[in-house]
């Protein structure tokens, strides 16, 4: 086992309106070294050194029922995969990775950036939903499904390929983008799925039937040949779709935004595999936020519904950003009142910005914001905005005071609950010389909270945490050595030096009391060990050698060099954590001894496996 997992609390005074909560830091996932790639998911010497995950995703309804609620994360690496790991005592263990998409060629660029899990089909069959792209190429969206069976087993179960309806008039599936959503919008006992399509129009997909089998995709909701006036009649570039109660009357609404100057719609589900979409006669069926002010922005990494009243009702809570705006990176908040139309009640009363670079809460003077979650940490009926930051603010909270307009930036109080944990801070730095006065300044980029899933209680303890996932992680620091000739500063030497701290997925947890350290553990699949056997070659016996990481079911089966099972030393038992032996008498599954040759005895251990050769002589 490797213990990456670093040792950070992070102190924070309950007082007066601020109500600030303590986040320490429980876990955090880190690329592990020098392994072969199909066992250490984040290590690949081949790619640059950049790494990270972009998304980090709890399925929070467990699955493979088991009763562990699975973590689950992105992988550019290897045509793109996905990685799920389990709390497992204090570790979290790599149960099970999505395997290498070969229909098309390595380097297929930044892909997946999203990961969701639901049951398409209603078969409580817990799935796993994630796309793929080439390049800047729409693919495909792959669904895997639990085999109903072994632990963790997934298997695949239907694609989605990005021109799947285009003989119904219907546009591409937009596979780069960074956000979809899968839920059951209509109540049906089936989730749907909405992503993005380069038509900009808004699709409900679901699956009609079982899969894998005879089941298939429909579109239950948006279809051209029904839908007359889809959202392309009238905006751009839709983007995330969520569930959300606007108004508190117990139904939730399908909240649509689109790149196009902060725009938002609804549409609303009014039975099975029925939905009502906006009738552009009306008034006020879609709003452009920030139309009249002509920044053409977007929530980049999502909306998130929140209640930040504790009214019950669900406000939309997101990030500005156009690249182009003295307010990106800033949060706004959109609010319904319990008397509201939610369909057509668009107006621009309903929004408001409610802080103004929050960085400086922090000490900083510029800053960013990517990720956004939403929690109640500190119990009080209220849910906190979560912004994802870097170096110093990694995640800062934004609480409604309680009394006052939602919409007012005035009501709310901003505080830091996570400073960060990562030691090495820059990728590069310049270390310059002139006259004997040495400066040393960072030109590289630092870690950054690309996404968060929060609210979950993945270890059972009552207690809210918040999983991050970062980017702009590096494998290396580069060192830049100069020194000042005459008019300018001329490279002496460059040196690299290995980043230990690789940290790309970390889990938070809430707390009211002191300072608290938790050392967790990743368990990747290398971290169980296979010797190789002793004598080898051996006549008539030899010993097998194996190391467990955890307590864990294994299994110790020989096989012929063609495959065929020889015989079987150990049949899904299970052995606590620690160093065992099993022996080898050259027989077979009878009894009766086997001939001369090559054999290779193979370790099983959850969907994973390492095998070793033996030879034994007579």
């Amino acid at each position: 086992m490797k213990n990456f997992f670093l040792v950070l609390s992070v102190l924070c005074l309950l007082a007066g309106a601020t109500n600030a909560q303590q986040l320490n830091n429980l876990a955090t996932f880190n690329r592990a070294l020098l392994a072969q790639d199909t066992l250490m998911p984040y290590y690949n010497p081949g790619i640059a050194g950049n790494l990270g995950v972009r998304t980090v995703w709890v399925a929070t309804e467990d699955l493979d029922n088991d009763g562990k609620p699975e973590v689950i994360a992105t992988d550019y690496q290897n045509n793109g995969k996905v990685h799920v790991m389990e709390l497992n005592g204090d570790n979290l263990e790599i149960v099970w990775s999505s395997p290498k998409d070969f229909s098309h060629a390595s380097g297929s660029g930044s892909t997946p950036r999203w990961v969701r899990t639901g049951d398409l089909d209603g078969d409580g069959k817990g799935e796993i939903i994630f796309p793929l792209s080439k390049g800047a190429t729409d693919y495909v969206i792959q669904v895997w499904e639990w085999d109903g069976v072994n632990d963790n087993n997934y298997i695949s179960a239907i694609n989605l390929d990005f021109n799947a309806f285009v003989a119904q008039g219907m546009g591409n599936f937009r596979t780069n983008r960074e956000v979809a959503h899968v839920f059951d919008f209509d109540n049906d006992g089936s989730d749907e799925f909405i992503m993005s399509n380069r038509d900009h129009r808004v699709y409900v997909l679901g699956i009609s039937g079982d899969v894998p089998g005879f089941g298939g995709w429909v579109v239950e909701g948006g279809d051209p040949a029904v839908v007359l006036v889809n959202s392309n009649a009238y905006s751009i570039s839709h983007w995330h779709s969520v569930p959300a109660d606007l108004n508190g009357d117990g139904t939730k609404e399908i909240v649509n935004h689109f790149w196009n100057f902060l725009g938002f719609m609804t549409v609303r589900s009014t039975g099975t595999d029925t939905y009502v979409y906006p009738d552009t006669s009306f008034a006020n069926y879609y709003l452009e936020f920030l139309r009249a002010d002509n920044v053409d922005a977007i929530s980049y990494m999502g909306i998130q519904p929140v209640d930040v009243d504790g009214d019950g009702s669900d406000e939309i809570a997101g990030i500005q950003y156009s690249a182009a705006s003295d307010r990106d990176y800033d949060p706004y908040l959109i609010n319904f009142n319990s008397s509201d139309d939610v369909q057509y009640g668009w107006d621009s009363t309903k929004f408001g910005f409610i802080g103004e670079n929050l960085w400086t809460v922090a000490g900083k003077t510029s800053g960013q914001f990517w990720g956004i979650g939403a929690a109640d940490l500190n119990n009080n009926g209220r849910q906190e905005i979560l912004l994802g930051g870097t170096l110093d603010y990694e995640v800062i909270a934004l609480e409604y005071n309680g009394t006052g307009s939602v919409l007012d930036a005035a009501n709310y109080t901003a505080s830091v609950v996570y400073t960060g944990g990562h030691t090495t801070k820059n990728s590069s730095w310049d270390i310059r010389d002139s006259l004997g006065v040495i400066d040393t300044v960072s030109v590289g980029d630092s870690p950054f909270v690309s996404k968060m899933f929060a609210g979950c209680d993945i270890n059972g303890n009552n207690k809210q945490e918040v999983l991050l996932s970062y980017q702009s992680v590096f494998d290396s620091v580069k060192y830049t050595y100069k020194r000042w000739d005459a008019s300018a500063f001329v490279t002496d030497s460059i040196v690299m030096k290995w980043n230990p701290d690789q940290v790309t997925v970390r889990m938070l947890e809430s707390t009211v009391t002191g300072i608290k350290e938790i050392h967790l553990g990743i368990i990747t699949p290398d971290d169980y060990k296979l010797e190789q056997n002793y004598p080898n070659p051996f006549n008539p016996t030899t010993s097998i050698r194996f190391s467990l990481p955890l307590q864990k079911k294994i299994s110790i089966v020989v096989y012929d060099i063609l495959g065929n099972e020889v015989k079987t030393l150990l049949n899904n038992q299970e052995f606590e954590k620690g160093n065992y032996e099993v022996t080898w008498d050259g027989t077979n599954n009878f009894g009766s001894s086997v001939a001369s040759g090559q054999y290779v005895y193979t370790l099983k251990y959850g969907n994973f496996s390492k095998s070793l050769k033996m030879t034994l002589l007579k």
